[in-house]
């Protein structure tokens, strides 16, 4: 197997993550980052895996992508322990973070075509089960009654079984997210106006993780996220 040093590097390298930012969806100190790197430290192999999951990585005999949230979930628990001067720092990230789990990569994406008003989506998603949650632009403001996204994310138990939208085509003119609700999104949740929906940090990082014009229509937002009190 590489040694550890350059099994790091090469997470690094294939993510364009800073030791900063690596240590920022880690929670590992940056200085054991970099001794591990220069070889002057020798780490365990759950601190090894807790590195390469926190990029979108198993570590099995060989480096393996996972493409889950796991890497947005690591951010916003050190987001949640940082004082005000780093949660600024942090933010400034996120978009950094936002390529390690893209929405359109991440286990049982489905895009579907959107023909009717996306405030129609909600109820006719719980009719069925799903038990949706709102994410990306629409949670950020709090608001699922109109369609603020060129792509909307919304969670739900079973994508698959969705069947009152299509999957999308190339001349689909609305395009939707359905993604598969993992524990990490249960995590930051909540109910907002009788609606459920992902916590502002986490529907920024998904808007930024999400294909085409969004992630930069979405840059202008970290700005407001920093000034927002601190819970």
């Amino acid at each position: 197997m590489v040694e550890a040093s350059g099994v790091i590097a090469r997470v690094r390298s294939a993510r364009q993550l800073t030791m900063n930012a690596l240590a920022d969806v880690s929670g590992i100190p940056v200085s054991t980052i970099s001794r591990i790197e220069s070889g002057k430290v020798e780490p365990t192999w759950s601190m090894m895996s807790r590195l390469a999951a926190a990029a979108g990585f198993r570590l099995e005999p060989a480096l393996t992508e996972t493409t889950t949230d796991e890497p947005l979930a690591g951010v916003l628990r050190r987001l949640d322990e940082a004082d005000p001067r780093e949660r600024e720092r942090i933010i400034r990230r996120f978009p950094a973070v936002a390529r390690l789990a893209q929405v359109s990569r991440r286990p049982g994406a489905r895009r579907v075509a959107l023909p009717v008003p996306l405030g129609e989506v909600i109820p006719t998603l719980a009719s069925q089960g799903q038990l949706p949650i709102v994410s990306s632009l629409e949670a950020f403001l709090r608001d699922a009654s109109q369609m603020r996204s060129f792509t909307p994310v919304i969670y739900v138990n079973d994508p698959v079984a969705v069947d009152v939208f299509v999957d999308a085509t190339p001349t689909s003119p609305t395009i939707m997210f359905l993604l598969p609700t993992t524990d990490n999104v249960r995590f930051w949740s909540g109910d907002f106006g009788g609606v459920t929906m992902t916590s502002r940090e986490w529907a920024l990082l998904d808007s930024l993780a999400s294909p085409g014009r969004q992630p930069d229509a979405t840059m202008y937002l970290l700005d407001e996220l920093m000034m927002e009190p601190v819970p």
